[in-house]
């Protein structure tokens, strides 16, 4: 696993490089709200989208430091902590810790919390647009919307605390997190003009990893520990969430993470070597301890 470590460290660094230079400096006025934006986006965490994204790029021949894939990647990870700032709040998950670090309405205030969740999003739209790409922008923010990520995000709410089905499950965990990880792969792949053929096989891949990741996020909030995870552990089980593990138990979670990353892997056999880095990303989906 050391070349995947290697890769990951790799691409942090290009991320947290662009992100620094994309981002509002904490000097400009107000500037409460870009200490929070940089607090929360600087907050540690494997830079696993922007490693999807770069990753599939360079796959399908694409290079690593192309302006516009540095764009993406920085937009990408500003959405993704965005999500996670709300998804924190009181009104929501209710967490304190994020990544070991107190979340941002802990750090600054609840309303803060939420206009820089806000303006971390809008920002990204933003640096977005810088690529020229239509097409990226619209696969990113459908990943986002009432078709996607927070479609996820109210169904998993209203679930709270009732008898769930498997397929609704399912349906949360495709959405509210597959859903933006698959558009990673898509844009890597858009940015190096597939053919539609690779990109449907990509998008397949891109389905798998996406719920293998939750299914394994379910299982550490069982088994890993609150040191480890950098957040309260057992707190889907509080908070009478819906998992895997509470609707197929513990040994069939870990068996349909198995299969999905199978599927994944079998879904990019088309690369050949080209692809080597895709399928250590999907192993790491599954052995992740955090």
């Amino acid at each position: 696993m050391s070349k995947i470590k290697d890769y990951l460290e790799k691409v942090a660094k290009v991320t947290d490089e662009t992100l620094e230079r994309v981002l509002p400096s904490e000097s400009i006025y107000p500037e409460s709200i870009h200490k929070l934006m940089r607090y929360s986006t600087f907050a540690g965490g494997k830079r696993i989208r922007p490693s999807l994204v770069l990753a599939t790029h360079e796959a399908c021949g694409g290079v690593f430091n192309n302006e516009n894939a540095l764009l993406t990647i920085a937009a990408i990870e500003m959405l993704h902590t965005f999500s996670l700032i709300h998804d924190d709040l009181p009104c929501m998950d209710d967490d304190d810790f994020r990544r070991g670090k107190p979340t941002a309405h802990k750090a600054f205030t609840e309303a803060l919390a939420v206009l820089g969740g806000d303006a971390l999003c809008i920002e990204a739209f933003e640096i977005l647009s810088r690529t020229g790409r239509v097409d990226m922008i619209q696969e990113i923010a459908k990943s986002l919307g009432t078709k996607g990520m927070i479609a996820g995000q109210v169904v998993d709410i209203e679930s709270e605390g009732k008898p769930v089905t498997l397929e609704t499950l399912q349906y949360i965990h495709d959405n509210k997190t597959a859903a933006l990880i698959r558009a990673c792969v898509r844009c890597g792949a858009l940015l190096a003009g597939v053919s539609d053929e690779a990109l449907a096989k990509l998008t397949s891949y891109g389905n798998s990893i996406g719920l293998a990741f939750q299914v394994v996020d379910d299982i550490l909030d069982e088994e890993s520990t609150t040191e480890q995870l950098g957040k309260t552990v057992g707190s889907d089980r509080e908070k009478g969430k819906a998992t895997y593990p509470s609707i197929v138990g513990m040994a069939e979670s870990k068996k349909i993470a198995r299969d999905l990353i199978n599927q994944a892997w079998k879904d990019i056999e088309f690369l050949g070597d080209k692809g080597a880095i895709l399928h250590e990303l999907a192993e790491y989906i599954i052995t992740r301890i955090n």
